[in-house]
């Protein structure tokens, strides 16, 4: 079965996920007013202003290039270390062949062959070859650290210099995305390292881009004269000045930043306002923040219950109050919108959760949860349904959410009671399932699938007292893995879709996860000095700066404006 990558027309088209607001000290807060070579940001670079950005919080730089590392600095994977195969979430499925110009599965998708494109080098000079395609995907053999995307890869070998076959434990078809945004290491550098440890201080990479220089505050990135797209590259350099949350407010409202990602208060006055024909923002979906209920618990593994709190919930009133309206109540399905629209059933294309306390009641009411004085449910066996709302304290649209739920469950007779504990024992108290409700969020991924799986897959099933790393509401259902397994095992894409459809039938009949709002992929933007940015309108790539491989399509629209 060949699997055929799509070419994006020319001018078409997190806060981390997990995180949203409260992580601030992770990516959300902003960048100084760190110089690039002398210069402050804003400032021009020879001919050309240089482009400046804030893509995470970080008070001083450590050098850290090496893009298989988790604290690598971003612009490493895009800007210097490129996919083989380009996958955006705004597009699912439609990968734009880069490093990699064909890709073709076998017959039942335990291998893959990979044409790479010819001609390519690293930017020391030396040729960019299958050799160094297939040591990364061994590596991730070797090294399971490495294996990030957690790719069921069991071998990979050279068969040509510009061709290279992947062999895989089971059938690969549905992790297609991940295969293709896998960033090929330098075989002659990384060989003679130890990968994980390795910082990678002086970055050899076949991307568009070169480190020029680095200091503790700031680092800049010079075009790739040997780059084998170059003409394509009309940014000359990159400066990524470090940050506070201060520093970021500031530089946003003083219009040093050019491309930004993170979290400001009241964005119309502090940004737009201060230029409002160049200072813009948009914020797509990129996951979804959601209500979990422990599906191994009683009383939550009844299906009546969680139907009564889905309907006590006022999601407008948690955008609107917790979130200052900048991200929209999740749509039932659990999609990130606009991102996954092409997916959507047909059938829930107008589908919007409701506030009806009155049928929450009626629904309790009838199975049997009875209300007493103090106006707490108490559930047929006997036990009130009073729990802990256990939530990081540091995340503070979290903090707020949670009152606000406290006070609209009290409505349908659930007494929540928030309590803010430490981000490390939420997680952990998360992973092992030692709670009855909690709000967590979880990442879009690059297609519907990565996003379900994340959420339901029994893959991810844990044992009592053993930690999961995802499927954190611990659904464990046959309906549903039969639905992924059809996924999985199909390279048809009217099959995947009709599996996709299923999960979403799932996920809206049976809430394994209770889904509360979207969480933004934070972008700011000026259009002083550069043009060709995503927009709502022209949504060809998610837009925050710390968006792999997205922050590589975005690049490529980038020119200058003068």
């Amino acid at each position: 079965m060949t699997f055929h990558p799509r070419t994006f027309p020319t001018r078409r088209f997190s806060l981390r996920a997990a995180a949203l607001i409260g992580a601030a000290a992770l990516m959300i807060t902003g960048c100084g007013t760190g110089g690039t070579g002398g210069q402050q940001p804003g400032q021009n670079g020879g001919e050309q202003p240089v482009l400046n950005v804030h893509a995470s919080s970080t008070p001083t730089y450590q050098a850290n290039f090496n893009p298989i590392s988790v604290t690598f600095l971003p612009g490493t994977r895009g800007l210097i270390y490129e996919p083989l195969i380009a996958y955006t979430p705004m597009k699912p499925n439609e990968g734009q062949p880069w490093l990699a110009e064909k890709a073709e599965f076998n017959e039942d998708g335990t291998e893959l062959t990979l044409d790479l494109r010819a001609g390519v080098t690293w930017s020391d000079g030396e040729p960019f070859t299958a050799d160094d395609v297939a040591y990364t995907f061994n590596l991730y053999v070797e090294e399971p650290a490495t294996n990030t995307g957690a790719l069921p890869v069991k071998s990979a070998k050279k068969v040509d210099d510009d061709t290279v076959t992947v062999a895989f434990t089971e059938p690969a078809f549905a992790r297609m995305p991940s295969i293709g945004n896998t960033t090929p290491l330098p075989e002659h550098v990384f060989g003679k390292e130890k990968p994980v440890e390795f910082t990678n201080e002086k970055p050899i990479g076949t991307g568009p881009y070169t480190l020029k220089s680095f200091s503790d505050q700031v680092y800049t990135l010079q075009k790739n004269p040997s780059y084998w797209d170059a003409e394509s590259i009309k940014v000359e350099q990159i400066a990524f000045p470090a940050s506070t949350t201060q520093t970021f407010t500031t530089s946003l409202q003083q219009g040093k930043l050019d491309w930004s990602g993170g979290f400001v208060a009241n964005i119309e006055q502090i940004f737009v306002a201060k230029d409002p024909e160049h200072n813009k923002y948009w914020f797509p979906g990129d996951g979804a923040v959601n209500l979990l209920v422990n599906q191994q618990k009683a009383p939550f593994d009844d299906l009546e219950l969680r139907k009564a709190i889905s309907l006590g919930v006022d999601r407008q009133v948690l955008s609107d109050t917790a979130m200052q309206g900048y991200t929209p109540p999740a749509h039932p399905t659990g999609l990130v919108l606009p991102a996954f629209e092409s997916a959507m059933d047909p059938k829930y294309a107008d589908a919007k959760f409701v506030h009806d306390p009155a049928q929450a009641n009626k629904i309790l009411d009838d199975a049997g949860y009875t209300r007493g004085e103090d106006g707490i449910r108490t559930s047929p066996d006997g036990k009130k349904l009073s729990f802990d709302l256990v939530i990081p304290s540091g995340y503070v649209d979290w903090v707020a959410m949670s009152k606000l739920l406290q006070e609209q469950l009290k409505e349908i007779g659930i007494d929540l009671k928030p309590q803010g504990v430490a981000t490390q024992n939420w997680a952990e108290n998360r992973n092992l399932g030692n709670y009855d409700i909690t709000i967590a969020s979880v990442a879009g991924g690059t297609a519907p699938y990565f996003l379900y799986r994340s959420m339901m897959s029994s893959e991810f099933k844990a044992a009592e007292g053993k930690p999961a790393t995802s499927n954190y509401s611990r659904w464990y259902d046959q309906q549903t893995d039969a639905l992924f397994a059809k996924y999985e095992a199909s390279n048809d894409a009217a099959a995947q879709q009709q599996a996709i459809a299923g999960m979403q039938q799932i996920v809206v009949d049976e809430l394994p996860l209770i889904p509360l709002l979207q969480s933004p992929n934070w972008f700011q933007y000026r259009t002083v000095n550069f043009d060709g940015w995503p927009t709502k309108e022209n949504p060809y790539a998610l837009p925050a700066p710390y968006s792999y491989p997205d922050n590589l399509l975005v690049i490529k629209q980038l020119k200058p404006t003068k």
